[in-house]
């Protein structure tokens, strides 16, 4: 009997062990948005590539703004996601939702909290692939904080977009 409480505290651990680093992954994820774009908007060029920050591979790049449906995140996806109705995007406006796409299926996906600034320029496109995720970094004062503004480029562009 000790044996079986010792297997099951062993997953337990585990388990949380997986949670937690799932989640402090996330946090680096966001983190390094941040950071990247605070260095970025005191420098000669401005911009954030997302590529240089994910620690995995990729095909696609899908970012949704707030209030987006979740049968709008289907329909652009391709395929049904099972967790897009729980991220709570379709009816919150604190976050944008970046979709992480490879072989068809989403390999990961973050929340990035508007305190940190907003994605800009997403009628033209919000589907970006390695290569072609560069977005201009523009830092815009809100109160005692700084946020930041990231407008998508357009594929091909290498100059600022009009803003």
């Amino acid at each position: 009997m000790k044996s079986h409480w010792f297997f099951l505290a062993v997953a337990v651990a585990i388990v949380a062990g997986g949670l937690f680093a799932c989640g402090k992954s996330d946090r680096g994820f966001i983190k390094a948005i941040e950071r990247s774009a605070q260095i970025a908007s005191t420098s000669t060029n401005p911009v954030v590539t997302v590529s240089t920050l994910t620690d995995f591979p990729w095909d696609k790049l899908f970012v949704f703004g707030p209030y987006t449906p979740v049968q709008t995140i289907h329909a652009q996806l391709g395929f049904t996601w099972a967790d897009a109705e729980r991220t709570g995007i379709g009816s919150l406006d604190t976050f944008y939702l970046l979709v992480f796409v490879k072989d068809e299926k989403v390999v990961r996906h973050f929340k990035v909290p508007r305190r940190i600034g907003d994605f800009k320029g997403l009628e033209t496109t919000n589907v970006f692939t390695p290569g072609n995720d560069t977005f201009d970094v523009k830092s815009v004062n809100a109160g005692t904080e700084t946020r930041f503004d990231f407008w998508a480029r357009p594929h091909g562009q290498s100059g600022s977009p009009s803003k």
